[in-house]
């Protein structure tokens, strides 16, 4: 078998590798998929760039034009890891399976074939090494192939399954809330106002978890990052004291102390469950990390320029390294 026979091949079966490692991290977010991409992919292109740089003005322009390929793919590949890598697997999962990918696939596939094909015509029949290779790397693809189907079965099974467990997480909800609602109503007898506002407390966080359940069930949204945000206007000040107030008995059991320096009557069109979602994460990781029966969190709410409002979450804990900072709302 010719060297340049043997370099197309190989080419090939990179081209397959990468785009089944691509397609496999997009449904598994499984990190060895990834690290195999970025092994691979510079030996290939490297492949294709020796293969320019030795081939003869005919063979040239054929590299050329299936480098020019295999650049088109990698953009699109390694665009589908980032998304993978930035939490939106649903779409680079659509990406690769766009027929818009697979059109740049089947140009950079049949060129190669169409060469193989080809130079195999032309060599003698004697050889039997061509075939081996191409077996070889047919069984390859075969099993990559199997893999992958595997993937999106198993990906399947996880969608049925979240299904199952929300809504098993939702039933017991429903009933809390509702009696709740009669103790608060004093139908079951008096109640003063402290046990009263322990019941608020009890309801709004129950209610909280019931639309935090109500989005778990439309996950396939929040994986494509078109998760609706309901926009109302809302004093962010009040927002604050209803996530404290909810928290407060958490914050008691561990000591900690917090103050506020709130800025009043600042309106912001929001969605005031997410705004709440961000501050309770916040607060609990500023608890998880202050000292107990000592730890202090100031929580500052200010205006700035008329347009923006900025709340501060600030604690006496150990603090958060800076090259974790852009992780904090992964």
């Amino acid at each position: 078998m010719s060297m340049r026979l043997y370099n197309i091949q190989l080419m090939r079966y990179y081209e397959e590798v990468l785009a089944q490692s691509a397609r496999n991290y997009a449904f598994t977010g499984n990190k060895k998929w990834e690290q195999r991409y970025r092994i691979l992919e510079p030996k290939s292109d490297k492949l294709l760039k020796k293969a320019i740089k030795t081939a003869d003005k005919k063979d040239r322009e054929f590299f050329v034009a299936m480098d020019k390929a295999n650049l088109d793919l990698v953009e699109m590949e390694t665009h589908a890891i980032d998304l993978v890598n930035n939490g939106q697997a649903s779409e680079a999962v659509k990406l690769l399976e766009s027929d818009e990918y697979e059109r740049r696939r089947k140009i950079l596939l049949d060129g190669l074939t169409e060469q193989v094909e080809e130079i195999e015509f032309d060599e003698p029949k004697s050889s039997q090494s061509t075939s081996i290779v191409s077996d070889s790397i047919k069984t390859i693809i075969d099993l990559e192939g199997e893999l992958y189907e595997k993937l999106k079965a198993a990906d399947a099974v996880k969608e049925e399954f979240l299904a199952m467990i929300t809504h098993e997480l939702k039933t017991p909800l429903v009933p809390i809330v509702s009696y709740v609602d009669i103790l608060l109503s004093e139908k079951l007898g008096k109640i003063n106002d402290i046990q009263k506002e322990k019941l608020e407390i009890i309801k709004t966080s129950s209610r909280f978890l019931l639309k935090m359940i109500s989005d778990l069930l439309d996950v396939q949204k929040i994986e494509l990052g078109q998760l609706a945000l309901v926009k109302n206007p809302h004093h962010l000040s009040q927002i604050i004291k209803d996530v404290l107030a909810r928290m407060q008995p958490n914050l008691e059991s561990h000591g900690i102390m917090v103050t506020t320096d709130l800025q009043e009557n600042i309106s912001c069109l929001c969605d005031n469950t997410r705004i709440e979602q961000v501050l309770i994460n916040l607060i609990s990781n500023a608890l998880d990390f202050c000292p107990k029966n000592n730890g202090k969190i100031n929580i500052r709410l200010r205006l700035e320029d008329n347009t923006h409002a900025r709340i501060s979450v600030i604690d006496n804990g150990i603090g958060i390294q800076k090259s974790k900072l852009d992780k904090i709302f992964v």
